[in-house]
């Protein structure tokens, strides 16, 4: 794959969810990365693209959460609000 790729796909996946609903992308030869206008709507965005593998960030301020999956061909990241995870 090669950049020209990456572009095609953030294209698409940023017309799938709504340009108006993402702020930032971040694009490599690998990886789109989303930033959502409003990031508590992240964990949304992520789950429409079906991406469920969260990465908490607890250590910045503020905290946040790094949604990652796999979408055509591409690892795809959607930042949102730090979660609030479920503790047994």
């Amino acid at each position: 794959m090669d950049i020209g790729d990456g572009l095609t796909a953030a294209s698409r996946i940023v017309a799938l969810v709504g340009a108006d609903r993402i702020e930032l992308v971040t694009v490599t030869r690998n990886r789109v990365s989303l930033q959502p206008t409003h990031l508590k709507e992240g964990e949304h965005i992520a789950r429409e693209l079906g991406l469920d593998v969260p990465l908490d960030h607890r250590m910045f301020v503020p905290g946040n959460t790094l949604w990652t999956g796999e979408l055509d061909g591409f690892e795809v990241q959607v930042r949102s609000v730090l979660r609030r995870a479920v503790t047994p």
